[in-house]
């Protein structure tokens, strides 16, 4: 028998590459074809993401309007490293990711070095490629955006329409919805270890971080986007449902240059196509393009097409439109720390998801079958919601720690899962558990700049991390309650030995150099195209999310939140495009 795991194996590996192949096969149309650029379409959605595919189910529905949705990635949302929860770790720097890396010329907070930043590259974007966890953060972080028609108490709905949620319909989820939401289908015994341990410390118990009738402060079981057992990102939930229709036509692999201008109103969008060919679709006739490219690509396409701040277009050689200065910044992102033990024991999810140093084929017969086991989890669905900073408003925790039951090999958490997913079939990983720390409501602000008026270039992001002394503090804090957690009940009695940040780093003098140096992403970049009154004040979008002072134009995607919600940004991206959905199609703008 000695022979049969490596024939297992073997086999859920050939059914893998076919079900990759069918995804594959799947893709959504690359290209314009030919005398595209003849056709017009009241809606032009540029930007194939988590809200472009929300747009493009809403907009389409009814079958009187024609939509076309432009997404530079890749149309393999059914790949079965998006599917399967797991897969995570074989997405980061792969195809289907931007990988982008912020300036480290422009991170002072950062001792001179940039940050990785995942961004999905596929229909669906991000919804895609991130850690699937759900939250909604509070109502108070939509009151205190300050925009007419978009607090608490105004989106609830709008988050309740998008959702199913497993647990039914209730005063705070949806049940019908396109977005399929469930706790967590997978404990592995540290979880359950690390639930155990906050009990044992008093902290207060969380069962549903998204019922806003409680304070979020807590630990618990984190929500997950997933359908039984599998990935539900923007693209299988809506998009899926509204592939056939006549009016819809989604163009993957095309890259978006910018939009094109008439007489300062937006009359298109011109993108190359994927045999290199320059084409502009054109909008009919009291049609609307709405940019959907996130909060790195949005306010990039808009400088490129002359939207922004007039002084740095002109740096660029790019003649102003619309001097709007707000474009590009109050970028905002969650920075993460990492806090890690070994253990003797082989607890470890990725000793579930290995065997003798190779993929484990029973992890991937039980995903394969039964659509449950370790396969279905992201590894970091387990953790809390704290309050840390004096004074600090009740219900609005600035720190969220996810556990992760599993040893890093290196103090910056995307580097781990990247680590992993790229040698989950060569060495044996070390056995142990994680916490990662993250500043979950930052007050710390970055920006992005055009590298060169080439539609091709990356463009200059300063991710701003750390440069406020409260997220410092946050983060301090977020170690030192880690530490804590790792030193109570089962987790003392399984931990070997602290790998990072280590013993010798105890003062807050060690810890904010030990920040500076490895502070990452937990990938949530929002802001950089802010909904708000005032153009003056650095608002890009009206609360309708029409771009000032360019008829025909609209953003609608994570670039528009004014301030970062304490939590994940799926759920809220999902919530404003089916709000905006319901105002352009019902005029109530």
């Amino acid at each position: 028998m000695a022979g049969a795991p490596a024939a297992l194996a073997g086999t859920a590996a050939r059914a893998l590459r076919g079900a990759a192949a069918r995804g594959a096969a799947r893709g959504l149309a690359g290209g314009a074809g030919g005398g595209a650029g003849a056709e017009r379409w009241d809606f032009i959605v540029a930007g194939g993401g988590t809200a472009g595919c929300v747009l493009a189910n809403r907009l389409s529905q009814g079958g009187g309007k024609r939509v076309l949705v432009l997404e530079a990635g890749t149309g393999d949302y059914t790949h079965p490293y998006v599917k399967i929860p797991a897969g995570i770790v074989k997405l980061f720097k792969s195809r289907l990711d931007w990988d982008y890396t912020s300036s480290a010329g422009a991170e002072p907070g950062l001792a001179g070095r940039g940050v990785y930043l995942c961004r999905g590259k596929v229909v669906g974007g991000s919804s895609c490629a991130n850690v699937m966890l759900y939250h909604r953060g509070s109502a108070a972080d939509y009151d205190a955006w300050g925009v007419e028609g978009w607090g608490g108490a105004d989106v609830l709905d709008y988050f309740k329409k998008s959702e199913h949620f497993e647990g039914g319909e209730s005063q705070y989820h949806g049940a019908g919805g396109h977005y399929y939401v469930s706790e967590t289908p997978y404990q592995n015994t540290l979880c359950k270890s690390f639930l155990e341990v906050c009990g044992q410390m008093g902290l207060a118990n969380n069962p549903d971080f998204n019922d806003w009738g409680r304070p979020q402060e807590g630990y618990g079981r984190f929500h997950v986007a997933q359908k039984q057992g599998e990935r539900c990102s923007a693209a299988s939930g809506y998009l899926a449902a509204a592939e056939g229709r006549g009016n819809l036509e989604v163009r993957s692999e095309v890259h978006i240059t910018n939009v094109a201008m008439d007489g300062g109103k937006a009359r298109g969008v011109a993108y190359r196509d994927k045999a290199g060919q320059d084409v502009v679709a054109e909008l009919a006739e009291g049609g609307e393009v709405i940019m959907a490219s996130g909060a790195i690509g949005t306010p990039q396409v808009l400088m490129l097409s002359g939207i922004g701040p007039g002084a740095h277009l002109r740096d660029m050689g790019i003649g102003t439109a619309v001097d709007l200065p707000g474009v590009g910044q109050n970028l905002q992102d969650h920075p993460a720390a990492v806090v890690s033990y070994k253990t003797e024991k082989k607890l470890s999810v990725t000793d579930e998801i290995r065997t003798g140093g190779f993929p484990s084929p029973m992890a991937f017969l039980r995903w394969m079958m039964f659509r449950n086991g370790p396969l279905t989890t992201p590894g970091c669905d387990h953790g809390g919601f704290f309050q840390t900073r004096e004074g600090a408003d009740a219900g609005a925790p600035d720190l969220q720690v996810r556990f992760v039951p599993a040893h890093a090999s290196a103090p910056d958490g995307v580097a781990t899962y990247t680590k992993f997913g790229s040698n989950w079939g060569g060495a044996q990983f070390d056995s142990g558990f994680s916490f990662q720390p993250i500043a979950v409501r930052p007050r710390s602000r970055g920006s992005l700049r055009l590298a060169s008026a080439d539609p091709a270039a990356k463009p200059v992001i300063s991710t701003g991390y750390l440069t406020d002394p409260a997220d410092l503090q946050t983060l301090i804090s977020g170690v030192r309650l880690a530490r804590d957690m790792a030193a109570q009940g089962p987790l003392a009695a399984l931990s070997d030995s602290e790998t990072y940040p280590g013993k010798a780093v105890q003062t807050d003098e060690d810890l904010v150099e030990y920040l500076r140096s490895t502070a990452h992403s937990a990938n949530a970049v929002v802001g950089t195209c802010a909904m708000g009154a005032d153009p003056g004040a650095g608002a890009v979008v009206d609360s309708s999310l029409r771009v000032f002072g360019v008829p025909n134009l609209r953003v609608v995607d994570a670039s528009v939140i004014p301030k970062l919600p304490g939590g994940q940004t799926a759920a809220p991206v999902v919530m404003i495009a089916e709000k905006a959905a319901e105002m352009i199609l019902g005029g109530k703008d």
